[in-house]
């Protein structure tokens, strides 16, 4: 599980002069079709969770990627592209993009191993919200962190959203089956571990660490 950080070409020659391109509504308009495509395909095929629609959509945008209908570079997100350039579609692209098979693999294991248990129990339609404000929240959050030391560095995945489920799911556990929570042991000793390596996205995995456990205290305040 680990978001692949590709290196911006703006890093070289950034031409922070070039006007922004002003693209808040595509933001908008892609999340909202996203949004719309799978609750039509999932009102159609009950036997359809958002879980493995999501998966679907990764695999799908991988397919497209490794036949070079799509470029990386189009789609991952650094502070520089999406926010100084306000080019905002990429905090949502980025989430669905992978580039290496093994990328690819690890992340949506983890997605079908963590999601639906927290699906099952907020339901189909607030998991897919909460879902995408995952990815949004997160994904902003990791690009204001990398600002300074980061700003051109790419990065691609959907382990941010990933953690924030992770996350999620963790506080829920700890809260309502305490005696469960060491079975969450050895996905934190490997969240930890991957600290050490350059090539993982580690802000993208804590800031939606963070956003999850906070979202998950926020429901046991909420409905006690």
């Amino acid at each position: 599980m680990g978001d692949v950080l590709q290196f911006d070409p703006n890093s070289k020659r950034p031409d922070e002069t070039r006007p922004p391109v002003n693209t808040p509504w595509s933001l908008l308009f892609g999340g909202a079709l996203l949004y719309f495509a799978l609750e039509y395909v999932l009102r159609y095929v009950t036997e359809f969770t958002v879980t493995y629609a999501l998966a679907g959509v990764n695999c799908v945008a991988f397919l497209l990627i490794y036949k070079k209908k799509l470029d990386v570079n189009d789609l991952g997100s650094s502070y520089f592209l999406s926010i100084k350039c306000n080019q905002n579609y990429r905090l949502l692209t980025s989430a669905f993009t992978h580039e290496h098979p093994l990328h690819l693999l690890c992340n949506m294991l983890s997605l079908s191993n963590i999601a639906p248990a927290i699906e099952s129990y907020l339901g189909k339609r607030t998991f897919l919200i909460l879902y995408m404000v995952f990815i949004l929240i997160g994904g902003s959050l990791s690009v204001m962190v990398k600002k300074n030391k980061k700003p051109y560095v790419m990065s691609i995945g959907a382990s941010g959203a990933i953690c924030s489920v992770f996350g999620l799911l963790m506080v829920l556990v700890g809260f309502y089956q305490p005696y469960n929570l060491r079975s969450f042991i050895p996905t934190i000793i490997i969240l930890f571990a991957m600290i050490f390596s350059n090539k993982i996205d580690n802000a993208g995995h804590f800031c939606g660490l963070f956003i999850g456990i906070l979202t998950g205290i926020a429901m046991i305040v909420i409905r006690l």
